[in-house]
């Protein structure tokens, strides 16, 4: 009897202990079921931002590649060894300083045996000269002769034939001024043509001082001391240097072909590098090619800037923004309504207290602010960062954006 009564008693312990454990926890959760399904029932909050209607100039931001405003390569013009070189890639040259020494012994003396002939030639202007003054003089005695005899020929002294021999000795001495004054013009031609010769040849040697043609930078070197520039390296074209002028360098823009209305020559244009974004060079647009390129229907635009300080250099990539120059209506969203799915980018409006998903073409991106080319009207009321609960036709409240 005790011992049923012991086991009753342990029983009825065990009974109350679980009741003790068990009830409390069930109703805990029973309390965190009811609260899970209050809040699955509740309708999400979203923060939403409307869509920026403008209507001003536009400007225009596009790539940009720089380039020098001339470039043209450096050639030799005489032959010989390069003996000095002065200038290496990556110099800044002035117009005239000399680039490049060469030596041409053979040329030097070509100018030596030139200039030798020019003194002989005109050693034999002197010698013309004076057979000139001779046969002045022996003219001079001839007529005085022949008048002379001719009128002792009227008075009867002299014969008529020596009357006729001294008209023929006259007219000797006549023919004799006459070849050595042609041989006074001919020689004077000759030392004519021997001083172009020497000019030529001194120009010639001048050449063996390569000079830059104009102020910039060496973007190629190709000699060195040493090297020998022949006649067959001339002919090839063999550039020693190539010279960029870059103190006005060339802009180069790619405008699509929906902005291709927007760009007009004389347009003002900042060039800005996204390496030094306090860096800015203003230019204007100075020509555009009036075709579009067919592969990537671009308008290829020039735009002139100069280089202040030398900063940018031919090559660079760069950004240039055209100032709009006639009114156009933009649709501004801020950046980060925009959503990149694999579909195309869109955007999540509310109309009607429910979210709707609209695909949209993207314009310029402005930094905070994104255009809208096709999609949207201007009225819709976009939501701000969607989260995962933001579906297609889910309902939502929204609560505008604090500016």
């Amino acid at each position: 009897m005790k011992r049923i009564l012991f086991l009753l008693v342990v029983g009825l312990a065990l009974v109350g202990l679980f009741y003790v454990g068990w009830v409390p926890r069930q109703r805990q959760i029973d309390l965190v079921t009811a609260e899970a399904k209050a809040d699955s029932k509740e309708i999400p909050v979203v923060t939403v931002a409307s869509v920026k209607v403008t209507e001003k100039p536009a400007d225009l931001l596009l790539p940009a590649t720089v380039a020098a405003l001339g470039e043209t390569p450096v050639y030799a013009r005489a032959e010989g060894y390069i003996v000095k070189r002065y200038a290496d890639i990556g110099d800044y040259v002035k117009k005239g300083q000399v680039l490049v020494q060469i030596d041409s012994p053979e040329q030097d003396q070509q100018l030596r045996q030139a200039r030798s002939r020019l003194d002989q030639l005109k050693a034999s202007l002197s010698q013309v000269q004076a057979q000139v003054m001779v046969t002045d003089a022996n003219l001079k005695l001839a007529q005085v002769t022949s008048q002379r005899q001719q009128q002792l020929v009227r008075e009867g002294i002299l014969s008529k034939q020596a009357g006729d021999e001294s008209a023929a000795q006259l007219a000797a001495r006549q023919a004799d001024k006459a070849v050595a004054e042609a041989n006074i013009n001919v020689a004077r031609e000759n030392i004519k043509a021997q001083e172009a010769e020497v000019q030529r040849i001194t120009e010639l040697t001048a050449f063996q001082k390569v000079t830059a043609p104009f102020d910039g930078l060496i973007t190629v070197r190709n000699c060195a001391v040493g090297n020998l520039i022949t006649t067959a390296s001339l002919q090839a074209g063999r550039e020693l240097f190539r010279l960029s002028d870059i103190g006005t360098l060339r802009v180069f823009v790619n405008v699509p072909q929906q902005n291709v209305d927007d760009v007009i020559v004389g347009q003002k244009a900042t060039i800005t590098l996204q390496d030094m974004p306090l860096a800015k060079f203003v230019g204007k647009v100075t020509r555009t090619a009036n075709s579009l390129e067919v592969t990537t229907r671009t308008l290829l635009a020039e735009v002139q800037v100069l280089n202040q300080g030398r900063t940018l250099l031919p090559g660079m990539y760069a950004r240039a923004q055209l100032e709009g120059h006639h009114l156009k209506r933009m649709l501004l969203i801020p950046g980060d309504t925009l959503l990149t799915p694999a579909g195309g980018p869109q955007v999540a409006t509310v109309k009607g207290g429910k979210v709707k998903f609209v695909k949209v073409e993207v314009g310029r991106d402005y930094g905070l602010e994104i255009e809208i080319i096709k999609g949207l009207t201007g009225e819709e009321v976009l939501v701000v960062n969607p989260s995962d609960d933001v579906r297609e036709g889910a309902p939502v409240r929204a609560n505008k954006r604090k500016t």
